[in-house]
């Protein structure tokens, strides 16, 4: 398996300068027979047909395989995999405490909201209050104002 490691990952559908074709062999998601091989024939092949895949694998991939469930090449590398769990790990952890953040602003907020809402309501009455008293000052002001009859007189 190690030389299948160190296998130089050809181009798809190019014929390359041997003349042939290269080409990719998997028949097992996790842990089957042939987890990666590569083979080469004189005849193009257009598409994947069981157990041949025509796209390389990524060469970021130590180990891979091919899903094909997903149509896509996959990594099953333990250590590489371990890696990337510890890495989504460490995401879940950020996220849980910008989510725990968020909730405290958030409640934050909301007694702001609400301290703001009485203050408003408050304001509102005295307001209310104030045009009463405009209302009943400036009639006292303007006598006959409000009081009126037909022709002008009292």
């Amino acid at each position: 398996m190690a030389e299948e490691q160190t296998t130089e990952i050809k181009d798809t559908n190019v014929k390359q300068a041997d003349g042939m074709y290269h080409y990719y062999i998997s028949t097992a998601t996790r842990g089957g027979d042939i987890t990666f091989q590569t083979f080469i024939t004189e005849q193009k092949i257009e598409n994947n047909l069981y157990p041949i895949i025509v796209t390389p694998p990524d060469a970021s991939i130590k180990n891979p395989v091919f899903d094909w469930t997903n149509i896509k090449w996959v990594e099953v590398d333990s250590a590489t995999l371990n890696a990337k769990i510890a890495a989504v790990a460490d995401d879940v952890q950020a996220l849980t405490k910008s989510v725990t953040t968020i909730q405290t602003q958030n409640q934050e907020n909301t007694k702001e909201n609400a301290q703001i809402t009485k203050t408003l309501d408050g304001l509102n009455a005295n307001m209310g209050n104030l045009t009463s008293m405009m209302s009943i000052i400036s009639s006292k002001l303007i006598p006959g104002a409000s009081t009126t009859s037909e022709g002008g007189q009292n």
